[in-house]
This record gives structure tokens, C-alpha cells and sequence, in this order.
């Protein structure tokens, strides 16, 4: 997870955060219901935009492959070279996502997941611009950003974000950016009020990875079948996270 800085990709290196990074790591469950609504099939080579410790792309791996890992601090990239040593499949790069065209050119990459870093980003649409340039005719971006601006508070700058999306706002920046939206929707319902009372009434000034325990984390856990099917039945209005699908034409 990214945090403002010099090169709009830079990242946070004390030992708390990335305790905090690890306990978001037992919620397989939430990373596997974000690939769902991406879709079934996906093709490679694939990229991992800001793969952070390696929790999403260690499940992205079993669908698509090769992979590439894309990060920018020393921790993460130590933490991915360790988890990934054995897989011949995976490469793993030191990369400011500002400049990184020529990288994700050089593997060939067909498909890019960025989750959880835009947000991060002073500007968004440029680094949509790289991801769009990079990609060939009929290349696929998935993207997911936390959502509802008006949730924005404390918790929020913490974990440096500068902003938080609606559907419409993430849909503007891909178009911008030059990319066809395939699918664009709200994510996690049940995940707004425990949210809205963290970070706008109790104002919360903690990441948002510290503000779980881990016995909330495996309640979360259990609970992510229910979470699913609410969204399911809600359409939904809104949520904690908009998810979205693109494709460069």
C-alpha cells in the first residue's frame, strides 16, 4: 500500500504498519470474492500493480500467469522476492507506476490489477494513462479503489489517501485516461457504517489495516459469505469500494 510522496509511489517502513499489512493477509476470503467480480477468465502475462506484500497476487497467480509484481518500497519488495523465490512464473520489479510503460511493454502485459493504489496517487489519470499506453488493443485494467467520498476522514489520510471514489468519478478517470469501461459497481455494502463510525465519529487516526484486531478479522472472515450475498441482492447502492473493469480499444 502506497503512500504520497516524490515519485507518487512511495511507501511506509515501520514495523507496525506492516504488522497490521500482515494480519489483512488472513482475509483470503476478501481477495477471492474481489477477483470474482473481475470475472472468470483472465489473460496473461498479467501485472500486479502495486502488489503490495504479495496477499492478492499470491491468490491472482493461480488464475493467470506469467506475473509480474510492480512495487516501489524495500520491505515489500524483499517480503515478494521471499514469498515468490520458487516460482519461475513471477517476476518481481522495483517500479514508480509513473514511469512504468516500458516495464509493463518489455513483459508483454495483456491484463493489469491495480487494488488499493490509486487512491495513493497525486495523479491518478496519468498513471491510467501508462497502464492504457502499455497495453495492446483489447488489454484489460482492473482496478479497485476504496469509494464515497464522503467517508473520507482521518483514517483516510493516515493511510495516505488522497482521495475516495464514487462509480462515477472512477468511470471519468478511465475514460479520461483513454480506456472503454466494461463494468463499473459499488462493492461491500456492509462495510460503510463500521467505516462511517471508525473514521467520521470515533475520527480514527490509525491505517486502515490498524484498525482491525484479529479477532475481527477472523469474524470478517466467516462473515464473508453473508457479505457477499448481501451485495448480491442489493445491486449494491453503494459500498466500501468500487470495483471496475476496462479495456483499452
Amino acid at each position: 500500500m502506497s503512500q504520497p510522496g516524490g515519485n507518487g509511489f512511495s511507501y511506509r517502513h515501520n514495523a507496525e504498519h506492516h504488522e497490521a499489512q500482515s494480519r489483512l493477509g488472513h482475509l483470503i476470503a476478501y481477495y477471492a470474492w474481489t477477483l470474482a467480480l473481475f470475472g472468470e477468465r483472465f489473460e496473461g502475462p498479467a501485472a500486479d500493480a502495486g502488489a503490495g506484500a504479495g496477499h492478492f497476487s499470491n491468490l491472482l497467480a493461480e488464475r493467470v500467469g506469467p506475473l509480474l509484481l510492480m512495487e516501489g518500497g524495500v520491505e515489500n519488495i524483499a517480503a515478494l522476492h521471499k514469498r515468490f523465490s520458487s516460482r519461475n512464473d513471477i517476476a518481481v520489479v522495483d517500479c514508480d507506476l509513473a514511469q512504468c510503460e516500458g516495464i509493463l511493454r518489455e513483459h508483454g502485459i495483456r491484463s493489469i490489477f491495480c487494488l488499493d493504489v490509486l487512491e495513493h496517487l497525486p495523479d491518478d489519470v496519468e498513471v491510467l494513462k501508462q497502464f492504457h499506453t502499455a497495453l495492446p488493443p483489447g488489454g484489460k485494467l482492473y482496478v479497485k479503489v476504496p469509494a464515497l467520498s464522503w467517508l473520507y476522514g482521518p483514517i483516510d489520510e493516515a493511510s495516505g489517501h488522497y482521495r475516495r471514489y464514487s462509480h462515477g468519478s472512477l468511470r471519468r478517470a478511465m475514460v479520461a485516461a483513454g480506456f472503454r469501461v466494461d463494468k463499473c459497481r459499488y462493492m461491500n455494502l456492509a462495510g460503510v457504517a463500521p467505516y462511517f463510525l471508525k473514521a467520521r465519529v470515533l475520527k480514527r487516526g490509525e491505517t486502515f489495516s490498524q484498525t482491525f484486531s484479529m479477532a475481527q478479522i477472523n469474524c470478517i472472515q466467516r462473515m464473508m459469505p453473508v457479505l457477499r450475498l448481501i451485495d448480491q441482492f442489493t445491486g449494491p447502492p453503494l459500498g466500501l469500494s468500487v470495483i471496475c473493469v476496462a479495456t483499452r480499444t
